[in-house]
Formats: structure tokens, C-alpha cells, sequence
């Protein structure tokens, strides 16, 4: 009789471990099928937020444009960002492998890193950023870019017309492959061949145009370009040019 009581006073009192396990299996679908859409939504607020980081990027370049009469140099992307020279542009010019770096945030007043955490690469023609070639208005409107844009790396499809690109801002995205991280180390290059032209360090770049921007997409980078003619456009505006 005491067992049959305690069985009984056990199964009004609370549920079974049998009743227990479905609950579990239950809540765990729930929670499976909502953090899906959850993390789509994630990252869909971290592209717009990084459209709009490099938009405010491409304006700060403008205005130091306006300010010197020339575009800024990129930083050095291997110091950490507790040097002080960290995310500053780098002095002499950016002939040659100094054309290439990350974004000069500190000298931009920017913020640093993408909505990932990551640096962003950041390259420009190197007589666009020259004070010397400025100041002596050597660069006329038959001054080019060196810098190519594709659709597709395979085969190459262009998106930018010949020498019209000087200058370009990339966000290597959630997958962050190849990126330049704030402490100065740059991530693996990616196997996607179109991904990989936005970190070798060359002067081509890929840009899908907003096809392929979610986490499950191979190609996830983000860019900004910087046109010549607006370049010509503003340096004429602020007196610099004829």
C-alpha cells in the first residue's frame, strides 16, 4: 500500500521523465527553428550597418581630399591597434606596396573595424595620394586610375570602365577571409577565386553587387570604389584643379 501511494502522490505531484524528455525535444525544435531567422536577420543589420560605415568612409576620404588636395594613403595593416601609429596613413607617399593597407581610421576620425570585427583593406593609385604631383597639378583629367573592378574573377568580367577606379574600400564580410585584424594579423585568403582578388594584394578586385552577401554564400566581401572623375569633380570644386 505505501508504494502504490508513493507512485500515485509522484505522478499527481509532477511530470514523468518520459513527459519531461518530449518538453525538451520539443522547446529544442522551437529554439532551432527560430535562431535560423534570427541569425539571417543578424546579419542582414551587419551588411547595412557596414554599407553605411563605408559610405561615411568614402565621404571622410572626400573631405581629406578636399582638406589636402589629394586622397589619403592607407595605414599600415600590421600594427595592432594599441600602437599609436596604428590606423594612421603612412608617410611618404604609398608608391609601390604602400598603396595597399587598411582604411587610415584614426587619421579619418572613422571607427576601426567592420560590424565582423575586422580591419578594412583599403587601396589607392599612388599619384592620386602624391602632394608633390597635386601641388604641381601634374594630374589633369587625363590622369588614370590603376586600379581594375570585375564582376567575376572567371571569367573576367569588368564592371568599371578602363583606369577609371583610383581608389577602393573593401569589407571582407562574415566570413572574413583575408581580412586584417585589429591586432595587426591577417586571416587565410579564401578558396572562392573571386573572394581571394580582394586580398592578394594586387590591383584587381571583385565586386557581385550585392548577389551573394549572406553567410552561406561563398563571396561575402562588401566594396566601395572611388571614381576618378569624382575626384576631378571635387578637386576642381575646392580650387585645386583648373
Amino acid at each position: 500500500m505505501m508504494t502504490l501511494y508513493r507512485i500515485n502522490r509522484s505522478a499527481k505531484n509532477g511530470f514523468s521523465l518520459v513527459e519531461l524528455a518530449v518538453v525538451l525535444i520539443v522547446v529544442s525544435l522551437l529554439l532551432v527553428g527560430l535562431l535560423g531567422p534570427l541569425t539571417a536577420q543578424q546579419e542582414q543589420k551587419n551588411i547595412m550597418d557596414a554599407r553605411r560605415q563605408m559610405d561615411e568612409a568614402r565621404e571622410a576620404i572626400f573631405g581629406f581630399l578636399v582638406s589636402n588636395g589629394r586622397l589619403p594613403c592607407p595605414a599600415n595593416p600590421t600594427l595592432a591597434s594599441a600602437n599609436v601609429a596604428a590606423g594612421i596613413e603612412r608617410a611618404g607617399g604609398c608608391a609601390g606596396a604602400n598603396s595597399i593597407g587598411v582604411l587610415p581610421w584614426r587619421t579619418l576620425g572613422l571607427r576601426e573595424a567592420d560590424p565582423w570585427g575586422n580591419r578594412f583593406t583599403y587601396r589607392v593609385t599612388d599619384v592620386f595620394a602624391d602632394p608633390t604631383k597635386i601641388a604641381a597639378k601634374s594630374i589633369g583629367f587625363g590622369t588614370n586610375g590603376d586600379l581594375t573592378l570585375w564582376a567575376t574573377a572567371t571569367p573576367p568580367t569588368p564592371i568599371s570602365q578602363a583606369n577609371e577606379v583610383v581608389a577602393i574600400l573593401v569589407s571582407h564580410g562574415h566570413h572574413a577571409d583575408g581580412a586584417w585584424t585589429i591586432s595587426g594579423a591577417q586571416l587565410p585568403a579564401s578558396a572562392d577565386a573571386d573572394e581571394a582578388q580582394n586580398s592578394d594584394g594586387d590591383q584587381t578586385f571583385v565586386d557581385h553587387r550585392n548577389t551573394a552577401e549572406l553567410p552561406n554564400s561563398a563571396y561575402d566581401d562588401l566594396t566601395v570604389w572611388v571614381p576618378r572623375n569624382l575626384v576631378f569633380n571635387r578637386l576642381m570644386t575646392a580650387g585645386r584643379l583648373p
